[in-house]
C-alpha cells in the first residue's frame, strides 16, 4: 500500500488513451499524499490507433496493447480489473461488478464510448477488447460464402471493412454500409484515395440509408432495403455507457459527460473525464483517439490541482490535428485541415507515430517512495467508526457451538468444542503484497486456511488482526471493509466463523488470521506416513513468489498476474474434500519454503527420498520470468537449504509460494483416480513424483 497518508483519493475510471499519460506522468512525478487506483475492464488496453493494423496481421497483440499491471506498478497505483457499473455521486463511490465499492475524493472517467447501434444489431467495435474476442469467434466459425457487413462510412468503418477484407480474402465478403458516402467530410484526395482502397479490397460499397435491425441473416436498412450478412460490426459514432447519465452527471444528448476548459465536470466539481467518453463545452471535437492522447498532460495537470486545492488551468485544444487512415499494402492516406497525401510514406509515419507512442509506456518502471513515521501502541488503532463501518455486515449470527463471536461485541469470543473432536490450530500473518484490499483479503483467508486443510481437519472459526496505513476520513474503514468483506467470503464457503480480532494502524497493510479447525483424532493427516511409492499430488502450480517479485518490478503481464491471483485466492477446502476420499498417507501445504523446502519437511518425517517428474506445473509467466532472472528475495535461502544447484525445476522448488496448494502422499494405485477426482472437481491436480526408499533426499526423473 502507499507508504505516505493518504490525503486524496484518485480514482481512475478507464485505462483510455488520456489516462495512461496520466499513469505515465504520475510515474515520472510521485505525488504523496495521493493514491492512486486504475479500475480498467480488461487487463490489456489497446490503442485504438493500431487495430486495423493488428486485424491485417501487421503486428502482434503485444505491440498493439498496453498491460495494464505494468502501468499500474510503474505509476504506484492500485489496479482493480472489473468493469464498473455505476457511480454514486452522493456516496463519491464507483461500484464494480462483483467487489466492494471504491471510494473516490476525485474521480476521472475515462471509459471510452459505445457505437450508436439498435439494441441487438450486431457487434459493437467498442469495447476494442470484447470486439476482439467476438471476432476471433467470428472468423473461427466462418463458413464459405459469408458475408460480413460493417455499418459506419467515416474512418473507423472504412479502415475495419478494408483491414478485414484483406484478412478475411477469399473466405468471407465484406460490405460497407452508411447513410453517406465513404470519409463524405474530409478533402477529395483522401475521398478518392479511400474508395479506391476499399474497392481493391473488394469491398461492396451500401450507401444512402441508415442500418437498422439484424435477424442473424439479413440487415434492414432505412429506405426498405435489406443487405444479406451473418455478422454486423457497427463502426458510428459513439455514445456514452449508460451508466453514466444514470449517475446523474451533466451528459449532452449523447450520453457524455459535460467538460469545461479544465476537463472537470460542469456539474460535479469531484469529476473530471476525457476521451470519447467526455464532451467538451466550447471545442468539440472528433471522437478520435488523437484527441484523447493530447488530453492526458492537461488532464494530469488538472487532477494534481484540484487535489493540491489549486486554481485549474484551461485547455485549448488545437483545431486540427494530423489523422492518419491505413489503407493496407503498405501505404496510407494522411490529412490535416485541407492538405492530404496518400502512399507508402504516410503508412510509414504512421508506424514510427504509433510505435513511438507505445514506447513511452511500455518501458516504464516503479519507482519507490520514503516511509512516513507514524505514532504506535493503542494510538495506532483504527478507529470505532471506521471500524463499524467496515465490519457491518460481517458477522455471523449467533451459534449453538459459537455462542458469543463477532455480532455480540464481547471483549473475546466464547466457542464450545463438540464433543470427542480434535482441535487443530494455526495462525497465518503477512503484509500486503497487492494494493488491492479486496483480493489481499481473499488471499489471506485462504492462505491461513490451508493449515488447517493439510491437516485434514474442518475449518470452524477464525480470528483477525488487520492493520491499514493512516488515512483520515473514512478511507481506512472503506479499505478495511473490502479487506474484510473479502477474507470473510473465503471463510464463510469453507464453513468458517468469523468470530472477532484486532485492527490497528500501520506503516503499511497487513493481514492475518488464527484458525481453529476441528478433526477426528483418528482423521487427522500429518507430514510423516510417506511410504515408498506413494505418489506425490500437488493441487496447485508454482510460482507465486516469481511472479508477485516480478510485479514489484514492473516485469510481469497482466494476465500471468491475473492467473497468479487467481490461484491464491482459491481456498484448498475443494480439494481437502476430495482428498478426504482417499487414503492419504501424509500432507503438508506449500507455502514459504517452497515445494522442496515443505517436501523435505515431509521427507524428514517420513525417513524416506523423493523423486521429482522433470517438469514441475508452473503458473503463467513463471518459467519466462525465472528464466530472465527474476526470484523472490526468500528463494536464494530457500534454494541453499535444498542445495539442489541451479536451473529451472531449482527455481520452481524454490519458490516460496503464498497461499500455495496441498502436497499429498496418494497410494500409487489410487493416484490416478485421486487426480481424475480432484480434476472432476474442478480443481487442478498433478502427481509431481513419488517417494522411494532412502535417505531424505530430493532427485529428479530423467
Amino acid at each position: 500500500m502507499t507508504p505516505t497518508p493518504v490525503a486524496t483519493d484518485l480514482v481512475l475510471l478507464g485505462a483510455g488513451h488520456a489516462h495512461v499519460e496520466v499513469l505515465r506522468r504520475f510515474a515520472m512525478r510521485p505525488m504523496p499524499g495521493i493514491r492512486l487506483t486504475l479500475v480498467a475492464r480488461e487487463g490489456f488496453t489497446p490503442y485504438s490507433g493500431m487495430l486495423p493494423g493488428l486485424i491485417r496481421g501487421e503486428h502482434g497483440f503485444d505491440a498493439a496493447h498496453l498491460d495494464c499491471a505494468k502501468l499500474a506498478a510503474a505509476s504506484g497505483a492500485r489496479l482493480i480489473l472489473g468493469e464498473a457499473t455505476a457511480i454514486d455521486l452522493a456516496r463519491r463511490e464507483v461500484q464494480v461488478a462483483g467487489r466492494p465499492a471504491l471510494g473516490f475524493d476525485l474521480l476521472s472517467v475515462d471509459v471510452g464510448g459505445l457505437p450508436a447501434m439498435p439494441p441487438g444489431g450486431g457487434t459493437p467495435v467498442k469495447p476494442i477488447g470484447r470486439f476482439l474476442a467476438r471476432l476471433a469467434e467470428i472468423e473461427r466459425d466462418l463458413a464459405p460464402g459469408q458475408r460480413i457487413a460493417v455499418v459506419g462510412t467515416g474512418a473507423a468503418g472504412c479502415e475495419l471493412a478494408i483491414a478485414l477484407a484483406l484478412r478475411l480474402a477469399g473466405r468471407a465478403d465484406v460490405v460497407l454500409v452508411g447513410r453517406t458516402a465513404p470519409m463524405e467530410v474530409t478533402p477529395g484526395k483522401v475521398q478518392h484515395a479511400v474508395q479506391a482502397a476499399l474497392a481493391k479490397a473488394g469491398v461492396e460499397v451500401a450507401t444512402g440509408a441508415e442500418a437498422g435491425a439484424h435477424d442473424g441473416a439479413l440487415l434492414a436498412l432505412s429506405d426498405g432495403r435489406t443487405i444479406a450478412a451473418t455478422h454486423v460490426l457497427w463502426a458510428t459514432g459513439v455514445v456514452g455507457p449508460a451508466f453514466l447519465a444514470a449517475s446523474g452527471l451533466a451528459c449532452d444528448d449523447t450520453g457524455c459527460i459535460r467538460v469545461d476548459a479544465s476537463l472537470r465536470s460542469v456539474s460535479h466539481p469531484a469529476v473530471f473525464a476525457a476521451g470519447d467518453c467526455a464532451a467538451m463545452e466550447g471545442a468539440p471535437r472528433p471522437k478520435a483517439g488523437v484527441w484523447a492522447v493530447r488530453a492526458g498532460a492537461p488532464l494530469f495537470d488538472n487532477l494534481v490541482h484540484a487535489a493540491r486545492g489549486a486554481p485549474l488551468m484551461h485547455w485549448a485544444p488545437q483545431r486540427h490535428a494530423l489523422a492518419i487512415l491505413g489503407l493496407g499494402r503498405g501505404r496510407a492516406v494522411a490529412w490535416r485541415g485541407g492538405w492530404a497525401h496518400e502512399g507508402r510514406l504516410a503508412h510509414w509515419l504512421k508506424r514510427r507515430i504509433d510505435r513511438r507512442w507505445m514506447a513511452m509506456y511500455q518501458g516504464l518502471r516503479p519507482m519507490a517512495l520514503d516511509d512516513p513515521m507514524r505514532c504506535g501502541g493503542c494510538g495506532a488503532k483504527i478507529g470505532p467508526e471506521a471500524l463499524a463501518e467496515a465490519l457491518a455486515g460481517l458477522a455471523e449470527p449467533p451459534r449453538a457451538d459459537i455462542p458469543v463471536g463477532l455480532a455480540e461485541g464481547d471483549d473475546a469470543a466464547v466457542t464450545l468444542p463438540p464433543a470427542g473432536m480434535a482441535v487443530v490450530q494455526s495462525v497465518d500473518h503477512f503484509r500486503a503484497f497487492l494494493d488491492d484490499p479486496y483480493v489481499f483479503g481473499r488471499i489471506a483467508a485462504a492462505h491461513a486456511l490451508s493449515d488447517i486443510h493439510a491437516m485434514g481437519a474442518r475449518p470452524w472459526t477464525a480470528m483477525a488482526i488487520a492493520a491499514l496505513p493512516f488515512m483520515p476520513g473514512r478511507r481506512m474503514g472503506q479499505d478495511l471493509r473490502a479487506m474484510m468483506l473479502g477474507a470473510t467470503e473465503v471463510l464463510r464457503a469453507d464453513g468458517c466463523a468469523l468470530v472477532g480480532g484486532h485492527s490497528a494502524e500501520g506503516a503499511e497493510a497487513s493481514l492475518g488470521f488464527a484458525v481453529t479447525g476441528l478433526a477426528a483424532p483418528d482423521a487427522l493427516w500429518r507430514k510423516g506416513g510417506l511410504r515408498p511409492g506413494d505418489a506425490l499430488v500437488l493441487t496447485k502450480p508454482l510460482g507465486t513468489g516469481i511472479v508477485l517479485a516480478a510485479q514489484m518490478q514492473g516485469l510481469a503481464r497482466v494476465d500471468w498476474l491475473a492467473a497468479t491471483l487467481a490461484s491464491m485466492a482459491r481456498s484448498n477446502g475443494a480439494a481437502a474434500a476430495v482428498l478426504r476420499r482417499f487414503a492419504i498417507t501424509a500432507c503438508t501445504d506449500v507455502t514459504g519454503f517452497g515445494l522442496g523446502g515443505h517436501l523435505m519437511e515431509m521427507l524428514r518425517a517420513s525417513g524416506v527420498a523423493a523423486e521429482l517428474v522433470a517438469s514441475l506445473p508452473a503458473l503463467p509467466g513463471a518459467r519466462e520470468l525465472a528464466a530472465g532472472g527474476v526470484a523472490s528475495t526468500l528463494a536464494p535461502a530457500n534454494r541453499a537449504w535444498l542445495d539442489l544447484g541451479d536451473g529451472e525445476a531449482v527455481a520452481l522448488l524454490s519458490d516460496p509460494q503464498t497461499s500455495g496448494g496441498l502436497l499429498a502422499g496418494v497410494p500409487a494405485e489410487q493416484a490416478e483416480a485421486c487426480v481424475a477426482a480432484l480434476v472432476e472437481a474442478r480443481c487442478e491436480a498433478w502427481v509431481v513424483g513419488r517417494a522411494v526408499a532412502g535417505s531424505p533426499d530430493i532427485t529428479h526423473a530423467d
